[in-house]
């Protein structure tokens, strides 16, 4: 299953026809999206001067997939990852690392456009 990220959303929402093509030649019900991925949508969608537009657009576009949340078991991988990329000075912003968390124990292969996610032990892929 594929779950895709905030970039690839933004980006799908902006209109880039290759990334719709791409969501369509997949079964929407091998596609997930996380709870963090829509706070970042949502903060974004709510400080656009429309936000009544952009917030109508993401509710359009999620009633498509399942949202997959933050639960004890990604809890307890976001604390490996951070601790881990601590250690090697390689900070990196605490919603990728639960979204990679999320991805991790639940199996999943990340869509995204963003490189914060390489060497994070998640399958990813960028379309």
């Amino acid at each position: 299953m594929y779950c895709l990220e905030t970039s690839v959303i933004i980006d799908i929402l902006r209109g880039d026809d290759s990334l719709k093509d791409k969501i369509a030649g997949v079964d929407p019900e091998e596609i997930v999206i996380t709870t963090i991925t829509l706070c970042e949508l949502y903060k974004g969608a709510y400080a656009y001067y429309d936000s009544d537009k952009k917030i109508r657009d993401v509710d359009e576009f999620i009633e498509n997939f399942e949202v997959v949340g933050i639960d004890e078991n990604s809890s307890r991988e976001f604390g490996k990852i951070y601790s881990k990329l601590k250690k090697e000075g390689k900070l990196i912003n605490d919603f990728d690392m639960m979204i990679a968390a999320i991805v991790k124990t639940n199996d999943l292969i990340l869509v995204t456009r963003d490189n914060d996610f390489n060497d994070l032990g998640i399958g990813v892929e960028r379309w």
